[in-house]
């Protein structure tokens, strides 16, 4: 008989192994969507790289990298709103708030989307030219301007359908039917026409994001009952747009760390080098496809363990998810580092000098996916203040570097930058989970201390799904993660 020592170790072991169950198990379902997802934005570069060159593909970057930005704007926060408040009313069944709040929404930023693309439209030269120092653009940005109507309005809707919990619904729409959508008027525009010229990425652009907005309003006014649903004023909507201007300049700081390496890029170097920079930055980012897929399911475990005070527990969660991590991303980064050249040719031969780009940004996301989600435990334990203030000011940093670095350096500078930031935003928070909870989230003694056939035994059976509870928990799983991607 096992004596009472042995029979705790016992449970001890089988609480750890469904821990990491959970862990692994929870975000399958979104992180498949995902992973197709990402498959098609690949083939989708592809075709566009062969079609049209690094110079097309540049267009097309610079184009959706200016109406994200000027989205930011003409949302204010609404998308988030939608979400925070939509999910709240719906667990009140107040549908008849959600469809005013809606509207609402919708009438701040409809008009105010057609006054930002109104001016990008009349101003494509003066933005062109003084901006980024390169007048021939003005004709594509004009065309480009026309998308970020739709654009808005896909935001703020999708936003409502993430509120009502439709998560699936919510992943396919970011990110599965726009690139569908986007082959398929490629793919057309190849087949059928001898139309080759710089045109087509931007009308491409513009076409597969009206399409998937329309989508987005017909699910949301399927799903929110709003033909037949009566719309009650019984929202404070000056409080939630106060909220919602909060939460824009969050997302703001965030959006030009993401968007200023290519604006800048744009401005110093060639159409063709922001081509090239932004396939090897896409390329770059499969290697954390495990942090994303664990991301979904870890972020609400670590909250609650948090919340319940097992910190021990807490620490074997995040040091066993970064180990899966870290095993998983190691073997994609050298076949990345290795097949730089080839992977890059691809795409074309003028692609090929993005080979060395490549390797930077692939070791900056490595480093990301090593660490393991460090920002998640912050966030999850009471810290998102600081992290924010983290964002705000590597933000800053990264826009003075890339000032400094692009312009002598060019996409390789751009790369370099890239990586310190990454560097810096999970080295900080690293450091910081311990001082404040006493472990690393990377555990160097026991990283090394595997056998490979243990650990994939350990994984498949982490990877069994319980079906009844996978159905109950993916959704909100996803849900309560989704901000914090």
């Amino acid at each position: 008989m096992k004596n009472i020592n042995e029979e705790v170790l016992d449970k001890s072991e089988q609480k750890d192994s469904g821990d990491h169950k959970e862990l692994v198990s929870g975000g399958i379902s979104a992180f498949s969507t995902r992973l197709i997802g990402m498959g098609l934005n690949w083939l989708f570069a592809l075709m566009l790289a062969r079609s049209t060159g690094a110079a097309g593909t540049g267009i097309y970057n610079l184009c959706q990298s200016l109406m994200n930005f000027s989205n930011s704007i003409s949302k204010l926060g609404s998308d988030t709103l939608m979400t925070r408040f939509g999910a709240q009313y719906k667990a009140q069944r107040k549908m008849g708030w959600i469809k005013d709040l809606y509207n609402k929404s919708m009438l701040v930023s409809v008009p105010l989307s057609l006054l930002v693309s109104t001016i990008i439209y009349f101003f494509a030269e003066e933005i062109a030219g003084d901006v980024f120092k390169k007048p021939e653009l003005f004709p594509y940005f004009r065309i480009a301007a026309l998308a970020l109507l739709p654009l808005t309005v896909f935001q703020i809707s999708t936003g409502g359908i993430r509120g009502l919990k439709k998560i699936k619904q919510y992943t396919f729409l970011h990110n599965v039917s726009n690139f569908i959508f986007g082959i398929l008027i490629l793919g057309s525009i190849i087949l059928f026409t001898s139309r080759r010229d710089l045109y087509v990425p931007v009308i491409t652009y513009v076409a597969y994001i009206t399409l998937t907005s329309v989508l987005s309003v017909y699910w949301w006014l399927k799903y929110s009952n709003y033909l037949s649903t009566q719309s009650e004023a019984g929202i404070n909507f000056r409080e939630k747009f106060w909220i919602g201007i909060s939460l824009f300049v969050a997302a703001f700081a965030s959006l030009i760390r993401g968007y200023a390496d290519t604006f800048i890029l744009g401005r110093y170097a060639t159409i063709e080098d922001v081509g090239v920079y932004r396939n090897a930055f896409k390329v770059a980012t499969i290697t954390r496809i495990a942090l994303i897929a664990l991301l979904i399911p870890a972020a609400p475990r670590f909250a609650e363990l948090f919340a319940e005070g097992k910190m021990d527990e807490l620490r074997k969660s995040a040091q066993f998810v970064t180990k899966i991590i870290f095993w998983c991303s190691a073997p994609i980064l050298i076949i990345v580092i290795l097949g730089a050249p080839f992977i890059m040719g691809l795409f074309g031969k003028e692609f090929l000098s993005g080979s060395i780009s490549l390797i930077i940004l692939a070791v900056g996301q490595f480093i990301n996916a090593a660490t393991g989600p460090v920002n998640s435990v912050l966030i999850m334990t009471g810290k998102q203040k600081l992290n924010r203030n983290l964002m705000v000011a590597a933000t800053i940093l990264a826009v003075v570097l890339d000032l400094w670095l692009i312009p002598r350096y060019g996409a390789v500078g751009a790369a370099c930058v890239n990586a310190f930031g990454v560097l810096l935003m999970n080295a900080v928070p690293f450091i910081l989970i311990k001082k404040y909870y006493g472990f690393y989230t990377l555990d160097f003694k026991d990283m090394f201390n595997i056998n490979p056939r243990t650990f994939l035994s350990e994984l498949k059976k982490a990877l069994k799904p319980e079906k009844k509870k996978k159905k109950d928990n993916s959704d909100t799983i996803e849900d309560q993660i989704s901000n914090i991607e």
